[in-house]
């Protein structure tokens, strides 16, 4: 006769003994930081190629027009570029045009920031410093 064989565990992964110590202060990482740790070593690898699938994508800019009339710095910071006709009113022109307004619509922007001053204008006073100031921008 032979002996019975050993019962085998066949269920869930085999446990391994914790070695924290159980008085130990530093946490577990969540979920967020074991992701930017993978990414920051997939980043530093440049053997990892990234397939057309991948969710970065280049940021393909579309070449704008007096672009390189701005610093550097600010290129990132550029959706769009509107030219619009200089007759002293090209600031309201432009704001409307990016508003979806139209350019025509340059007086109704100019009308909004005329209201927009009288109403709040001891706030206003204060940012500008004085009455004679705020009268300057207000004309």
């Amino acid at each position: 006769m032979c002996p019975t064989p050993a019962k085998v565990n066949t269920k869930g992964a085999s446990k391994k003994a914790m070695s924290r110590n159980p008085r130990s202060t530093k946490r577990d990482p969540c979920y967020w930081e074991y992701v930017d740790a993978f990414e920051s070593m997939q980043n530093s690898n440049s053997s990892v190629r990234h397939t057309a699938s991948s969710s970065e994508q280049p940021n393909q800019r579309t070449m704008m027009p007096m672009l390189d009339q701005f610093q550097p710095f600010m290129h990132d910071f550029i959706d769009k570029i509107v030219d619009v006709k200089a007759d002293g009113n090209c600031g309201y022109q432009s704001v409307a045009d990016l508003l979806g307004m139209g350019q025509d619509s340059w007086s109704v922007v100019r009308n909004h920031l005329l209201k927009e001053l009288a109403n709040f204008s001891e706030d206003y006073i204060k940012l500008f410093g004085d009455t004679e100031r705020f009268e300057e921008f207000r004309m």
